[in-house]
């Protein structure tokens, strides 16, 4: 197998000579670095990325930590992340998560002990152990859909959940309804607190109280929307609509309708929460607030290169804007019998 001993003697300069033409090092003339590379070719030579990465410090790999593959939205992102750091040469390294605090652990460990040039983050849960884990790291880190705690100087990039929700209720206002359910993700997660409060100060700002038997918070996924659709029916089935905070809760509820004979939007409007691809099949059309999730991977990966080369560890974090989708599940209200 040539080494790089190989082609430095065939060119007839010296191994430091090489590496650093391999290195595209500012003090090589560019008639050198195309002999070096012209002479690989030749020897069909591929550089060690190990050993470049020991020349250069860098690892040319990126952490990429989400906190489940299955749920399109973070696939969706993950995508574009990948797309954007791969056209710049590095490695993506992949983490799930399974949203389990201990997983996200051994993650930044790994971190340390690969030497990861940068990492994206999407953590469930950061205790002082976590905090402590991501201050040791000293490289680039950058939040994708998630806040950083108070005390941790890194950039996000996210979508304003609150405005979001504001902007959901807004609509179904419009329509006259104000008896409006709502179907909340885990009351630990960032997001659907926020997608709460939007739901409870709409209310309030029109004078409305929420009906507590009108409020369930359960997962994330289709069957938790079915079961809390089930539940809220059950304690307040005068309501004319339902708020989901995500679309997989919003389509479980649409199912739990359709198999009870209740007609949306003739006898009541669900609207969700993120615009999945899947909410807009043709038997489903579920009315949404859209999330730009493409835009926010790419970003979050741009923004992660903007530290790189300027070996900064801070930036101006990225706050992008939603935008209502209307489709088939929302329609004026109708009353409906105690």
């Amino acid at each position: 197998m040539p080494t790089i001993k190989d082609i430095a003697k065939e060119l007839g300069i010296s191994v430091s000579t090489v590496s650093r033409a391999l290195n595209n090092h500012p003090d090589i003339r560019q008639e050198t670095k195309q002999e070096v590379l012209d002479a690989m070719k030749r020897f069909n030579y591929t550089p060690n990325a190990v050993a470049r990465s020991l020349i250069q410090r860098k690892s040319n790999t990126i952490g990429l930590m989400i906190p489940d593959i299955t749920d399109p939205f973070f696939s969706a992102m993950a995508h574009d992340v990948e797309e954007v750091l791969s056209d710049s040469g590095y490695q993506v390294v992949y983490v799930n998560t399974s949203r389990r605090p201990e997983k996200e652990k051994r993650f930044l460990i790994s971190v340390l002990e690969r030497k990861m040039d940068g990492i994206i983050v999407t953590p469930d849960f950061l205790d002082e152990e976590a905090i402590e884990l991501l201050h040791r790291l000293n490289i680039p880190v950058v939040f994708l859909r998630r806040r950083p705690p108070q005390g941790l100087n890194v950039p996000f990039v996210d979508v304003d959940h609150y405005k979001g929700a504001c902007h959901a209720m807004d609509y179904l206002f419009s329509l006259g309804h104000t008896q409006i359910g709502f179907i909340g993700m885990p009351k630990y997660s960032f997001t659907g607190k926020e997608r709460y409060r939007g739901y409870m100060d709409s209310l309030n700002r029109r004078g409305l109280e929420a009906d507590p038997r009108g409020v369930t918070f359960d997962g994330r996924t289709m069957q938790c929307g079915y079961r809390a659709m089930d539940s809220l029916m059950d304690k307040y089935p005068s309501m004319t609509a339902v708020f989901a905070a995500n679309d997989l809760l919003g389509i479980g509820a649409l199912e739990w309708l359709a198999e009870h004979n209740i007609s949306v939007p003739g006898q009541i409007s669900v609207i969700g929460f993120d615009n999945l691809e899947v909410a807009n099949l043709h038997w489903i059309k579920l009315s949404t607030v859209a999330q730009p999730r493409k835009e926010m991977g790419r970003k979050a990966a741009e923004l992660l290169m903007e530290m790189l080369l300027s070996n900064e560890l801070t930036a101006e974090s990225i706050l992008l804007d939603t935008n209502l989708v209307i489709r088939q599940t929302c329609s004026e209200a109708q009353v409906r019998s105690r």
